[in-house]
């Protein structure tokens, strides 16, 4: 019995890099911006336009999250990964023939945007299921592949757009990223329930969840509604920066495109962090002052990026960008963790893909609240950010009788 649990104690650290790496490649969907430059410029779209793509690759990303939910507690990660390297590539190889923006939003909207939520859930739910002892700070750690997803691809996109033109940059990402998604499939395997079971009562940091609970249930709880708000506008607040970093960066620093996308992947550097940070204060500090302390971030962020935007200052772009990226890199593994505490961890992976939920609302509303008009964005990050406060104040810790 002894090696059926020790050896899985030590290959779940090798499942956990697994999942940072195809989490990574899953994060370009965070990248848009460098796309959106050079299709805007080809078809002459509108920015309201153009930022539609990005908003229904947000929305078909939480329908993927939950469609993984199902399919990856019934079947495991592996079938659920195969559709995921199915959809990324028939999404990545149909924009690479677009003619419009019908196409474009089918295939990186639709396609990908679906594919890449199957992906997320499959992994971080798998992943996350391997360390019940460390449930925010592995949250974080997981999700910071995917936020420095959309940086360092986005900045290789860019390149590779320069030089190869973006259809072929869409086509090489097709292969690239079946290739890669395939493989984890094959690798990546769930938790024992041996070895979960090796955690049960017997280690003093795993931290008892508020209730076990099914999803029908979970959504009869003000408690989960009341997070779910917060995730919305605090997740939109992010947004709506990360969709226009790029042409921002552009403005600021009156630069090239590669240079402007280079500077915008600070937020995805930061976004990164953000996670493994807020992951840890997750589990050191409760969620109260996890959320009480992303709700500041964002506040200080929208007060320096609205000095950067008055004064041309790249310092203060950079710092602005930084906090922006740690802001909305503590709302994601805040909504792993706040999940598997409130809610329970046997229903952890549909419960966690209904939380992500609120990104169809974010997603929408992040865009609208920015549009161009930057400093109209700041101002409503920063009532987000007091909303998010507010909310933070009427959860209440409550055992279920």
């Amino acid at each position: 019995m002894a090696s059926t649990v020790e050896n899985p104690k030590k290959t779940r650290w090798l499942y956990l890099v697994l999942g940072v790496v195809l989490l990574l490649f899953l994060g370009l969907i965070y990248a848009w911006s460098v796309f959106r430059a050079p299709l805007q410029k080809e078809f002459g779209w509108t920015d309201s336009q153009a930022s539609l793509t990005f908003s229904i690759s947000m929305m078909m990303f939480c329908i993927g999250g939950v469609v993984s939910g199902i399919f990856t507690a019934k079947k495991g990660p592996r079938f659920t990964m195969i559709f995921c390297a199915l959809f990324i590539a028939l999404g990545f190889l149909g924009a690479s023939r677009i003619q419009g923006l019908v196409g474009i939003y089918l295939t990186y909207g639709v396609l990908c945007g679906f594919g890449v939520g199957l992906g997320y859930n499959a992994i971080v739910s798998t992943v996350v299921k391997w360390f019940p002892d460390k449930q925010g700070l592995i949250s974080g750690i997981t999700l910071m592949g995917f936020g420095f997803g959309g940086m360092i691809l986005g900045t290789v996109g860019a390149s590779m757009i320069t030089s190869l033109g973006w259809r072929v940059t869409f086509m090489i990402f097709a292969l690239v990223f079946c290739i890669m998604m395939l493989l984890g499939a094959f690798i990546l395997r769930a938790a024992t329930p041996e070895f979960l079971r090796s955690f049960a009562g017997g280690s003093s940091s795993v931290k008892a969840s508020v209730e076990e609970i099914n999803a029908q249930q979970m959504v009869r709880r003000p408690n989960f509604w009341l997070y779910f708000i917060w995730a919305i506008v605090l997740s939109a607040a992010g947004l709506a920066v990360i969709n226009d970093s790029t042409p921002l960066a552009q403005s600021v620093l009156q630069s090239d495109l590669t240079r402007a996308a280079a500077v915008a992947g600070i937020v995805s550097i930061f976004n990164g962090i953000g996670r493994v940070i807020f992951g840890g204060v997750f589990d050191k500090a409760g969620y109260r002052i996890t959320m009480l302390a992303v709700s500041v971030f964002y506040i200080l962020s929208a007060v320096v990026l609205t000095l950067a935007l008055k004064s041309g200052s790249s310092v203060l772009l950079f710092v602005g960008f930084i906090l922006i990226g740690l802001s909305y890199g503590g709302v994601t593994p805040t909504n792993s963790a706040y999940t598997a505490y409130f809610f329970g961890r046997e229903n952890y992976s549909l419960n966690f893909s209904i939380t992500n939920l609120n990104l169809i609302v974010a997603s929408y509303l992040g865009p609208l609240c920015g549009g161009g008009n930057y400093f109209r964005t700041f101002i409503f990050i920063g009532v987000f950010a007091v909303i998010g406060i507010v909310i933070t104040s009427l959860i209440r810790e409550k055992k279920s009788s």
